[in-house]
């Protein structure tokens, strides 16, 4: 990996239709095996970059790959919060100290994961501070979190009625009892479990809803654990996070379907090292699941390309997916839409999504619209590279895995 520091985001290289607004494949079948090189684990890696800029000394986060838009989302806040982190050959180094106010805006750019574990964080800073976001972000439903902090003390000014971002907060939290609706995403319960390390009294947190993602929010409970956190219980407890000298990132297994689908469109082998079938973090055993119904509510991530899998293969039902609708985009209503203009036809559940097997895809005839989501993309792209078409959004691919267009050799045409 070769990172680059630059003031701002940093590319393994621009693609060459980087600057069109759409991008369009004629559509071939490959012949060759693949092997993708998948990012590093973005969700490993923005709670460890969180976790060791509030500790003593140094942690080197090792991963081989180039990080995704959203990691260096929380790398870039945490700078501007005196964070020292150095882009290495083989990862990041984060220097651990205290946080200074800072003077500028921190910007979450797309990641929802970075604003909402930030923001209880530099509430406890006790000065104020604003909080900005791309577009699509500031589309997305925020009150569990806005909730969360008020019943938390945090003084929360949001920019209108319409906008909430730029947000600018003030705390410190100050209430003994916070209560939380985990009903449409942990990452609000993250936020506060991660940044405990600075109360001073113990906080009683109380959850209402049926909590969804529930292996991310173990995941936050298990590394603040490791850093030194008291087991939660229920109850936050002051304590001084110590992370340790060395952390191996694994790699984004929720683009596992992303391979799988590739494999199905051109049938060939697309193999992923470092990552067995079906395992890690927000990926799904296919093997091991009711091929009728499918739960997906701890990898909520794989629903447009496991959408597309049902519908070519033996169909089904896509169930525990109604978080699904506040992602970066309603991916329920967006997943049928995109992949109807393949014509693979699928219904909206309460819950998920309904649909016959034995379909074949075939090109679109218009723009098919991705809404700047960069999973929809992403599988949109890949049944573009077999079967045709045009589509937009085509940067989007950025926040979560750069080295992806890699996987897709044939020549992208600008319109």
């Amino acid at each position: 990996m070769k990172a680059q520091d630059n003031g701002d985001y940093a590319l393994e290289r621009p693609y060459r239709n980087d600057s069109s607004e759409t991008i369009s494949w004629n559509g071939q079948k490959l012949e060759e095996e693949q092997v993708w090189t998948l990012p590093p684990s973005k969700s490993h890696l923005i709670r460890w970059l969180l976790l060791a800029s509030r500790s003593e000394g140094s942690t080197r986060l090792k991963f081989d790959s180039q990080a995704g838009k959203d990691a260096y989302s929380m790398l870039y806040c945490l700078k501007s919060l005196g964070a020292n982190i150095e882009e290495n050959s083989d990862g990041w180094t984060v220097h651990g100290a205290s946080y200074i106010i800072p003077y500028e805006v921190l910007n979450c750019g797309n990641s929802a994961t970075t604003l909402r574990l930030l923001a209880p964080l530099v509430a406890s800073l006790g000065e104020t501070v604003t909080l900005d976001s791309d577009d699509n972000l500031n589309s997305r439903d925020h009150s569990s979190m806005l909730e969360m902090l008020k019943n938390a003390g945090v003084s929360v000014e949001e920019y209108n009625e319409s906008r909430i971002l730029p947000l600018k907060l003030k705390g410190p939290i100050s209430e003994p009892i916070i209560e939380i609706d985990t009903s449409r995403s942990s990452q609000v319960l993250s936020g506060l479990i991660l940044s405990s390390c600075t109360i001073n009294r113990e906080i009683q947190v109380i959850t209402t809803g049926k909590a969804v993602s529930q292996d991310y929010l173990n995941l936050s409970i298990e590394l603040a654990m490791q850093c030194g956190m008291p087991a939660f219980d229920g109850i936050l407890r002051p304590w001084k996070p110590i992370a340790p000298k060395v952390v191996e990132i694994p790699v984004e297994a929720s683009l596992q379907a992303m391979a799988i689908l590739m494999s199905i469109c051109h049938q060939i082998e697309v193999k992923t090292p470092g990552l067995d079938a079906g395992k890690g973090l927000g990926n799904i055993d296919l093997d091991a699941q009711n091929s009728e119904r499918i739960d997906i509510s701890q990898s909520i991530d794989v629903i447009s390309p496991l959408a597309a899998i049902m519908c070519m293969s033996d169909g089904g039902e896509i169930i525990g997916a109604a978080h699904a609708r506040h992602k970066e985009s309603n991916r329920i209503n967006h997943t049928i839409e995109m992949l109807s203009s393949f014509g693979l036809e699928c219904e909206a559940t309460d819950d998920g999504l309904r649909m016959e097997g034995g379909q074949q895809p075939h090109r679109p005839q218009n723009i098919v619209n991705c809404h700047g989501d960069h999973r929809l993309f992403m599988c949109a792209a890949i049944l573009a590279s077999r079967f045709g078409g045009e589509l937009d959004s085509c940067k989007s691919y950025r926040v979560s895995y750069p080295g992806f267009m890699d996987n897709l050799p044939q020549p992208c045409l600008p319109k």
